[in-house]
């Protein structure tokens, strides 16, 4: 910013000493806390860890920061946060580790390299990716990782399809073991098991079906051990499990046939072991190690599936405890609720008969098989799991009538099996989870309140169980705002206070303003409204309102909200695609009698009227997108359903003439199901898919006499689509985002020819996707979001050029991703969602600078995300709302997602800070 005026500089100062504080102060604050009642489970999840060293490194999954590692030794003091390794929500679950010599290994994803192998040795500096075996954001997506010897094995997705690979913990030293099922199929490896030095495995080498598999960690070393069920659906092997020096599985020799199988590993040794149902199969399950016998439940067809046991010998293979006699049989409850104490087998028993499931103890024996304790009495269950064996007892979860789901023990007698202590006093449960054994201490994670996940240690004693940490430690009560749009001032928005349900609301950005709009579905069940859109002088959406209308067309009013009509009597009409156009509002609706079809309204019912029926009766054109067509076309734009054409890219006045077909881009009944669209002059850009091409770029010109379809180019050759998306103006230059097959999904620009549709730049070089996304206009430039092999995903810059197209700010430094989104204009600057590892997910802002490119808020302080968004339901993620010279936006500081909100800078050259030394004025 340059001032020519001296005067006007020492007024500018002047002005900026009696805006200081606020400008200096411009940070974000929550407007209201709509929801402060209806508390919600804090979605705290974890998996069972590895001990490394003197502590338990175990994963952990919060609402909030998604996927992270934890360490504990079973003190306070020595429980923490390893690392957070995913910044913000939704990611699929908690890391799953297994160990290997001083190291643990878990998937993990970034941005920049998809769902990949990670490793750990329970420091933070030393949790990183290990490899990136798809190179960009699409990951191998690791599974079934198993320790055998030093080598871990995994399934991964690679250039081969989903085969066998191995790790011994260094780049170098993780490759694919075998292309089991040649080229990019895939024999999908799973069902790993180790046995002494080698791994078994099931597989589908593409011939054979899926059979059983073993690999000593070389090529040829992996060979299939016998084609048990000759063809292609194959015998496909369940339930490996290893007792001794012998692998037990199930398996089809016939069809219709699941029976008991061995192997020693050998074609010769793998063998039938019992024909135990000859008619229809015994489909054993549950294999289970006791000791050197195998304890299983078959079905011999009499019995129904009852207590059996194996020594690997056909006379050896009986039925010895009838538990319900009859044909009904019994089940185990789940995996988790069966383990080997001592000598015998302590399991989770449902007899289907008077006492439900509960605890058993069996040492394989007929005399040694009964019931330890029936904890809730009569038919219902007390469903005992999460079993953790401490020492000589066993720490589980049950429920009791009185006290609800609470920590329970055994030591496998009568006697010995009581409850260890009520962790959530009263009937609410606090479902205690077993993550492991430190020495004598048993980690968990349990509720020590209601819908409050927090980590526990336990000794087996009631004196030696208590809380060690909360990494959710806030109560969780969101009022989930969304739809946030700007009405002439006031935001509208939907919300749920938790008494209502989810309902508009409206905010003038105080807590004393921000008020329920209207209670239009009475109780706790909400209106759902959806679409706030503003058309002329009145702010349009859709509801429910539960009393048989069904979802409906609904507008504002100076004191609540009033249905505007109902358009499908008593069946719901569900408007959708809302959009302004010449100041009345136009949206898809069906009437129950012409379909879905366009529609428009001016605020009454007199005024809110079918369109066009462009697909004649009760089918519909299903009108998707509409917009304002401005120069081009007749004044509205729509991609439709006709019969004859199929889905394609229509015009119209919106006065009830007939729409005019703009092009036939893909002849025949299918159509080109016309997207993205961008009217620039007379000029439409969009994306439209051929039969021949795909889905590619288009531009139509609306000559005055008629219109021009150019094609912009087959960008992946062949009927392979481009997919091109989100085109976007910015200094005159036409971005869009395609993949061509050979770079990814990366930028494009245009001319308006197939000449001059090039690529910009390859950010992430080669076939990796540089999975550029969030095209903003800012600064006389580009901003998005791209990806790239040493910087992960980041904030880039364009100015159309290859040179000019650059990193713009790497957030998160290294190869972590800052995944900016939400890109949002707003004053003078660039504001937006971006991760780093000291806060996590926040806002940031940036004038168009690189050094005043920087976190604006830490909203919820530490390294835990609060996640700024915006969310409408028609076309997803959105930029924050703009309302009244704030910018508001839905964000969570431990608390749950509420209305947050920041004033917009006045100017942006470093005034907003506090440090004067960051102020420049400069006057030649």
């Amino acid at each position: 910013m340059r001032y020519r005026n001296r005067g006007f500089r020492y007024f500018l100062f002047a002005a900026v000493a009696l805006l200081g504080a606020t400008l200096a102060g411009a940070d974000a604050f929550r407007v209201a806390d709509i929801n402060t009642t209806n508390t919600s489970y804090d979605g705290l999840q974890a998996n069972p860890g590895v001990v490394l060293g003197s502590a338990l490194v175990f994963g952990v999954e919060t609402r909030l920061d998604g996927r992270q590692l934890w360490r504990s030794d079973g003190s306070v003091a020595g429980t923490a946060l390893v690392k957070n390794l995913e910044p913000g929500d939704d990611n699929g679950g908690s890391p799953r580790l297994v160990k290997l010599g001083a190291l643990a290994y878990f998937n993990s994803e970034d941005p920049a390299g998809g769902r990949e192998l990670w490793r750990t040795d329970g420091t933070a500096a030393g949790t990183f990716r290990l490899v990136d075996i798809v190179p960009g954001p699409l990951g191998s997506n690791p599974n079934d990782l198993t320790v055998v010897g030093s080598t871990l094995f995994f399934s991964a997705t690679g250039a081969n399809g989903t085969e066998l690979w191995k790790s011994d913990g260094t780049v170098a030293g993780t490759v694919e073991v075998k292309d089991i099922q040649p080229g990019a199929t895939s024999s999908s490896p799973e069902r790993f098991v180790a046995l002494g030095s080698t791994l078994f495995f099931t597989a589908d080498d593409g011939t054979s079906g899926r059979e059983l598999w073993k690999s000593n960690g070389t090529a040829a070393g992996t060979v299939r051990v016998k084609d048990i069920l000759s063809g292609a659906p194959g015998s496909d092997p369940e339930e490996l499990t290893v007792v001794g020096s012998t692998l037990f599985f199930e398996a089809k020799g016939a069809a219709n046939d699941g029976e008991l199988w061995k192997s020693d590993g050998s074609e010769a040794g793998t063998v039938l072991v019992k024909d135990i149902n000859p008619t229809a199969g015994s489909f054993p399950f549950h294999l289970t190690a006791l000791g050197s016998q195998l304890i299983f439940l078959g079905d011999d067809g009499t019995t129904g599936y009852e207590l059996w046991r194996s020594n690997g010998t056909a006379a050896g293979t009986v039925l010895f405890k009838e538990i319900a006699p009859g044909p009904t049989g019994i089940d185990f409850y789940s995996d988790d609720a069966v383990a080997v104490l001592g000598s015998a087998l302590i399991v989770t028993i449902d007899d289907s008969g008077p006492t439900g499931a509960e605890l058993w103890r069996t040492d394989g024996t007929a005399a040694g098989t009964f019931q330890l304790a029936d904890l809730l009495p009569g038919p219902d269950c007390s469903c005992a799991e999460s079993f953790l064996v401490l020492g000589s007892v066993i720490l589980f979860q049950a429920s009791d009538l009185n006290l609800g789901t609470e920590l329970f023990r055994t030591d496998g007698t009568i006697a010995g099996t009581a409850l260890l202590e009520d962790l959530l006093p009263g009937g609410d449960a606090s479902g205690p989870f077993p993550l492991g054994a430190i020495g004598s201490v048993a980690l968990l994670l349990a509720n020590g309140a209601v819908d409050d996940g927090e980590l526990w240690r336990s000794d087996g004693t009631a004196g030696g169980t208590f809380a060690l940490a909360d990494p959710t430690p806030e109560a969780f009560t969101p009022s989930s705002p969304r739809e946030m749009t700007d009405s002439a001032g006031t935001l509208v928005f939907a919300a749920d206070d938790g008494i209502a349900g989810n309902e508009p609301w409206r905010s003038g950005g105080t807590p004393a303003t921000t008020s329920l709009m209207l209670d239009i579905s009475l109780g706790a069940g909400g209106s759902n409204p959806s679409e706030f859109t503003v058309a002329g002088n009145r702010t349009f959406f859709a509801a429910n309102d539960g009393t048989g209308t069904g979802t409906e067309l609904w507008k504002k009013t100076i004191s609540g909200a009033i249905l505007v009509e109902d358009i499908n009597a008593g069946g719901g009409s569900n408007p959708t695609q809302l959009v302004e156009i010449g100041n009345s509002l136009y949206f898809q609706a069906s009437d129950g009698t012409h379909g879905a079809e366009l529609w428009r309204s001016d605020g009454f019912d007199t005024n809110t009227s079918l369109v066009v029926d462009l697909e004649p009766g009760v089918n519909s054109s299903n009108p998707f997108p509409i917009a304002d067509s401005g120069a081009f076309g007749d004044g509205i734009i729509i991609g439709g359903t006709s019969t004859g054409v199929g889905n394609e890219l229509f015009t119209l006045d919106g006065t009830g003439a007939a729409a005019s077909l703009v092009a036939n881009l893909n002849p025949g009944s299918t159509g080109s199901f016309p997207r993205d669209f961008l009217v620039s002059g007379t000029v439409l850009f969009l994306a439209a898919r051929t039969a021949i091409n795909g889905a590619e770029p288009w531009a139509i010109v609306d000559t005055g006499a008629g219109f021009t379809p150019i094609p912009l180019g087959n960008l992946n050759p062949g009927a392979v689509d481009s997919n091109p998306r989100e085109f976007t103006n910015a200094a005159g230059t036409l971005y869009f985002v395609a993949d061509d097959g050979a770079h990814g999904r990366e930028l494009w620009k245009t001319n308006g020819s197939a000449a001059t549709t090039v690529l910009v730049k390859d950010t992430f070089a080669g076939l990796p996707s540089g999975e550029a996304t969030e095209l903003t206009s800012f600064a006389g430039r580009l901003f998005f979001r791209a990806c790239d092999a040493t910087a992960g995903c980041e904030l880039w810059t364009s100015d159309g050029t290859s040179g000019g197209t650059a990193l713009f700010k790497d957030i998160f430094p290294g190869v972590g991703s800052g995944n900016p989104s939400f890109l949002t204009v707003a004053g003078d600057d660039l504001w937006f969602s971006a991760c780093d590892e000291p806060t996590g997910c926040e806002l940031w802002v940036s004038d168009g600078t690189p050094q005043r490119t920087r976190r604006a808020s830490d909203i919820h302080a530490g390294f835990q995300s609060s996640n700024p968004h915006n969310f409408r339901s028609s076309v997803g993620d959105t930029p924050f709302a703009e309302s009244a010279g704030r910018l508001y936006f839905a964000a969570d500081d431990g608390s749950g997602d509420e209305l947050w909100a920041v004033p917009e800078f006045l100017f942006d050259d470093g005034f907003e800070s506090a440090n004067t030394s960051a102020w420049s004025a400069v006057s030649p």
